[in-house]
C-alpha cells in the first residue's frame, strides 16, 4: 500500500505536465494568473471584496457539490457547516487570540465531528428524506442561537462581533486577505479534486449510481457515505472560517437555508461532479448578484429569470458549454 501511495505521490508531477498542455489546463491557468494580477488593477476594497466574497464560496459551493455529485447526498443544511466554522473562528480568534490558522482549522474540526454527529442519524434517511432532515438540523441549531435565554453561551441574535483583524489594518489589508482566499481556495479545489479521482473517489460515484450493486459487492455503504459527510463538511468548514476572517463578524442568519440554496444553486450553475464548475458557478452568481443591484426591487425577479434559463438552456451545468465553445473558437483560431 505504502508503494501505491509513493508511485502516486511521484506521478503527480508527470499528470501536472500533461495536465497543463492540455486545452483545459491552459484555460485554468490563464484563469489564475489573471485573478492573481486583478488587485494590481483593482485596489478598491469594496470591489476586491466581491472577489473574495466569491472565492469563499467557490469552496463552499465545492463542499456540496462533492457531497452531492460523487456520494449522491442531498444536503439542504450545508449552511449548518459554514456556521458552526464561522462561529468557532470567531470566537477562538476574539475571546482566546488564537492564531487565524489555527482558528480556521479548529472550525471546520468541529464542523467534521458535527458532520459526524449529524451523518450517522440522517443517512439512515433516503431520497427527499435526508435532504429534508438535513435542514431540520439547520433549522434548529439557528432557533437555538435566536433564542434569547441562551445569549450568554450562544452569543443571541447578534452574534459574534468586533472580531480582531488577522492583519493589520491599513491600505493593504484587503489586498492580503484577497491573496489569503485565493491561496486556500486554490488548495481547496486541487485537493477535493484529486480526492474525486481517488480511490475514494470511485467507490462514492459507484454508490451514487447504484447502491444496492455496491452493497452486494462487498462495499459498506454506510462507512462511505459518512466519509463522504466529513469532507464535505470539512470544506464547508474552510469556507466559514475564512468568511468569519473576512467579514470580522457572524450572526445566526448563517445557518437560514438561505446559505444553503446558495451552495445547491452555485454547484448546479457550474455542473454537479465537476468541482471546477462550483467555482465558475459561484463567480456567475456573486457577479450577477452585484451588477443587477442598479435594478433595486426588481432585481431578485431579473435574476430569477437568468437563473430559470439558464437551468432550461444548460441543464447541466454551464462549464462544459462554455468549455466547448471556447475550445471550438481556439482550434478555429489556430487554424485547425
Amino acid at each position: 500500500m505504502a508503494s501505491n501511495i509513493k508511485n502516486k505521490i511521484i506521478s503527480v508531477p508527470n499528470y501536472l505536465k500533461t495536465w497543463i498542455k492540455t486545452f483545459r489546463g491552459g484555460l485554468t491557468i490563464f484563469c489564475l494568473i489573471i485573478i492573481s494580477i486583478i488587485p494590481i488593477f483593482l485596489q478598491n476594497p469594496y470591489h476586491l471584496g466581491i472577489f473574495i466574497t466569491a472565492m469563499i464560496f467557490t469552496i463552499f459551493a465545492a463542499s456540496w457539490d462533492f457531497l452531492a455529485g460523487f456520494a449522491g447526498l442531498v444536503s439542504f443544511g450545508q449552511a449548518m457547516f459554514l456556521g458552526i466554522s464561522a462561529y468557532f473562528t470567531a470566537y477562538f480568534l476574539r475571546n482566546l487570540a488564537a492564531p487565524w490558522w489555527l482558528s480556521i482549522l479548529i472550525g471546520a474540526f468541529a464542523s467534521v465531528c458535527f458532520g459526524l454527529f449529524i451523518g450517522i442519524p440522517c443517512l439512515r434517511l433516503k431520497g427527499p428524506y435526508l435532504a429534508l432532515g438535513t435542514m431540520v438540523f439547520s433549522l434548529i441549531i439557528f432557533d437555538l442561537l435566536m433564542m434569547g435565554g441562551l445569549a450568554l453561551i450562544l452569543f443571541g441574535t447578534e452574534g459574534i462581533s468586533r472580531v480582531p483583524s488577522i492583519f493589520p489594518v491599513n491600505e493593504t489589508y484587503q489586498i492580503k486577505i484577497y491573496y489569503l482566499t485565493l491561496i486556500i481556495t486554490v488548495i481547496c479545489l486541487e485537493i477535493i479534486i484529486f480526492i474525486g479521482k481517488s480511490n475514494l473517489g470511485t467507490i462514492l460515484k459507484s454508490i451514487r449510481d447504484d447502491s444496492t450493486s455496491s452493497e452486494a459487492s462487498g462495499i459498506n455503504i454506510t462507512k462511505y457515505k459518512i466519509i463522504a459527510f466529513m469532507i464535505s463538511s470539512f470544506f464547508a468548514g474552510i469556507a466559514g472560517g475564512i468568511f468569519a476572517v473576512h467579514l470580522r463578524a457572524v450572526n445566526p442568519a448563517i445557518f437560514g437555508p438561505l446559505y444553503s440554496f446558495y451552495a445547491i444553486i452555485m454547484a448546479s450553475l457550474g455542473g454537479l461532479a465537476t468541482i471546477s464548475g462550483s467555482a465558475l458557478g459561484a463567480f456567475f452568481f456573486i457577479f450577477l448578484g452585484e451588477a443587477l443591484r442598479p435594478f433595486g426591487d426588481y432585481s431578485v425577479l431579473i435574476f430569477s429569470i437568468v437563473l430559470i434559463l439558464l437551468i432550461r438552456f444548460a441543464e447541466h451545468g454551464i462549464l462544459k458549454p462554455i468549455l466547448e465553445r471556447l475550445k471550438d473558437l481556439w482550434d478555429l483560431l489556430l487554424g485547425r
